[in-house]
């Protein structure tokens, strides 16, 4: 098989390229709260930073118990590049690098910078009714805290009079238009959640949904922080579900993604990073790139691109192999219907 690559015009180009899918920020760095700065509780402290690390990047709460990891959780400094505080406020920075080798060598799933935009619609029901708890009103800050604790990008919704008429007491049942408010947000995903007081507990039911797949659950709590806090960890835990990666894990596949511009070749590019992903050909129809994984997580992966599946092209044994390819000698020619033979899932927008 012959590979065409003409890449000099796309690197020149990066840094000029505009992609909707960036990296979620700080995405190794975490804030714990501290009663003091005593160097007892800033171990402790630095032993939470790890786990909850940890759980961000894989969605499993008790991967920090692996005995691979052992180690960094009793002492995870060899980890953290810094840390710092603000008031009694440990922030700490893990190294990347250093952190994702250590995952890998636990053989642990991963879940990757590039993460699906989550609309959050917040019901809280009190004696006054139910209200939508949208972005800048009092209590958005404490949402977008306790989503970014566990590695969850979430926006909330601007609550104008079109959104105000959506709420309703039963918007986890009644929920189609909520739904449908994540295209105005270009959202990937959209979280429901109604939160009500049930005798002095609070408590929250949640929906996750991913197009037409629904995840649901349910936590109570003494606080509106601690509530937040778990219903966001429980998303971590769904989405790492369908988006985490486990090294090594499924089997190799060439994709090919149709329409390609530079805008879209970044954002490709970035999207199967995880897969340790290997450009293969680049024309003016398309691009190609060997990966390994599963079918399932390529699809999930590249439906943040809005990429969708295509039916393979139908070709015949003369557009599949040339004279010249067929009259190599036959180690030449075995190499050569292997590549062929490799399974390729074709995606265009």
């Amino acid at each position: 098989m012959r590979f065409f690559i003409s890449l000099t015009a796309v690197l020149m180009s990066l840094l000029a390229v505009t992609v909707h899918a960036e990296p979620v920020a700080g995405l190794y760095q975490v804030r714990e709260e501290l009663t003091s700065q005593e160097s007892e509780v800033r171990d402790a402290g630095l032993q939470q930073a790890f786990a909850t690390l940890v759980q961000r990047l894989t969605g499993e709460a008790d991967a920090v118990q692996s005995s691979q990891l052992a180690q960094y959780q009793a002492d995870p400094q060899a980890l953290i590049s810094r840390y710092g505080y603000e008031g009694n406020t440990l922030i700490v920075s893990f190294d990347p690098q250093s952190v994702q080798s250590a995952l890998r060598a636990a053989k642990l799933p991963v879940w990757g910078n590039n993460r699906p935009a989550v609309l959050t619609w917040w019901l809280v029901e009190d004696l006054q009714g139910v209200h939508l708890i949208s972005d800048g009103q009092a209590g958005a800050d404490m949402l977008h805290n306790a989503a970014q604790y566990y590695g969850v990008p979430a926006r909330l919704p601007l609550g104008d009079l079109d959104e105000q008429l959506l709420v309703g007491a039963d918007a986890l049942n009644d929920n189609t238009q909520i739904r449908e408010s994540a295209e105005r947000y270009t959202a990937d995903a959209v979280v429901i959640v109604e939160q009500r007081l049930e005798g002095e507990t609070l408590q929250a039911q949640w929906q996750l949904w991913i197009g037409d797949e629904r995840r649901m659950g349910q936590v109570t709590a003494d606080s509106e922080a601690t509530l937040a806090r778990d219903v966001f960890a429980q998303v971590n835990q769904r989405l790492a579900e369908r988006f985490s990666i486990k090294p090594g894990e499924g089997e190799s596949f060439e994709i090919r993604v149709a329409g390609v511009d530079l805008e879209r070749f970044v954002l490709v590019e970035r999207l199967l990073e995880p897969f340790s992903a290997q450009l293969r050909e680049v024309t003016k129809e398309y691009a190609q790139w060997q990966v390994r994984s599963t079918p399932e997580q390529l699809r999930s992966q590249l439906a943040l691109a809005h990429l969708n599946e295509q039916a393979a092209p139908l070709l015949t044994t003369e557009q599949e192999f040339s004279d010249a390819d067929l009259n190599l000698p036959e180690p030449t020619r075995s190499s050569v219907k292997a590549a062929a033979d490799t399974q390729l899932l074709y995606f265009s927008w």
